[in-house]
């Protein structure tokens, strides 16, 4: 019987791997950035191939017998000597060879998959945006809170409501296509002790402004927990520390450099070491500030964005003393 072949095999065969580290990345000096440093490594898990420079932020993704590889993956092989011909052996008998493989049993694990699906909602009943000509005086308290929050109202939109339920709440509607999948409503009452009301669907596979993973950009995109830190810099907030499957594939999928802004707390520390597990980079905002927004009403822009650069851990050795020092 015809047996497909593995990317994972291939590799192994043309690179010294030696052994994995605790994240589970065959670490290498990057090929592409000719880096001096052991800052870059590869990382097989679950039918799929990874790879991951911590140096030109270089990364790649395939996933084994999806007959499929990125230019981005194509790229970094060659860099490593893989030639083109075996890369398309790879690929070619892959895809063919599925054909001819045995049936698989239908397990509980086999049958779960992993859904990145993100269906249209509505926003709450008597929803206007902010901005409207009536109703100055609901709008006026909550427009000095975004301005508080140092928030840029002509960037992004925000509603409120006339049902009761909706008093004194900022809603924060969440696209993605265009398309409404999500919203949040903060409370604007220092005394509310649900600051959060959520649309009532599944968040798995729900971020905010997820738009900025399709766009290009040289610079880093900032992902952090909460919306409001997200928009100081126009980025990615994933609404709590938990990484879920779909989240993960979800942020895998962009080309853009990820760097994940970590809270000084405990759950920030959680959320540091999921994202170090999946081999994205962490950075921490400047001395006198817990949270990105924070950091930036009280430093400025400019400021903050030159620490969180500098902030960036080159390795995982300072990755882990970074969050010893900034999550106790």
């Amino acid at each position: 019987m015809f047996k497909p072949l593995r990317l994972e095999d291939l590799i192994r065969e043309k690179v010294p791997l030696g052994t994995a580290d605790v994240r589970g990345f065959y670490s290498h000096k990057c090929q592409l950035c000719n880096d001096y440093k052991v800052r870059a490594g590869f990382k097989f898990e679950d039918n799929s191939v990874g790879f991951n420079c911590w140096n030109c932020a270089t990364t790649g993704r395939y996933e084994e017998f999806s007959g499929r590889i990125s230019r981005n993956m194509r790229k970094i092989l060659h860099a490593y000597g893989i030639e083109d011909s075996e890369i398309s052996q790879v690929v070619n008998s892959t895809h063919f060879g599925k054909k001819e493989e045995e049936p698989k049993k239908l397990t509980l694990s086999s049958l779960k998959k992993v859904s990145t699906v993100t269906p249209k909602i509505k926003l709450p009943p008597q929803s206007m945006q902010i901005g409207h000509p009536e109703f100055l005086d609901i709008q006026e308290p909550l427009v000095k809170y975004l301005d508080e929050r140092a928030v840029d109202l002509a960037k992004y939109s925000f509603y409120f409501s006339l049902n009761e339920r909706f008093k004194n709440r900022v809603i924060i509607p969440f696209y993605r296509n265009g398309d409404l999948i999500y919203w949040q409503a903060r409370s604007i009452d220092p005394t509310e002790k649900k600051r959060y009301d959520n649309a009532v669907i599944s968040r798995d596979a729900v971020m905010f402004n997820m738009d900025q993973l399709n766009k290009y950009s040289p610079l880093p995109l900032f992902v952090s927990e909460g919306v409001f830190d997200a928009m100081m810099f126009d980025g990615i907030a994933t609404l709590g520390s938990k990484l879920t499957e779909a989240k993960i594939e979800l942020l895998a999928g962009t080309r853009r450099r990820l760097v994940f802004v970590i809270d000084k707390d405990k759950n920030g520390r959680h959320f540091a070491e999921a994202v170090l597990k999946a081999g994205w980079e962490i950075t921490f905002v400047p001395e006198g500030a817990d949270d990105l927004n924070t950091s930036v009403r009280r430093f400025g822009r400019a400021w903050t964005a030159q620490q969180l650069i500098k902030n960036i851990p080159k390795t995982m050795d300072e990755a882990e003393l970074a969050l010893e020092i900034n999550c106790r």
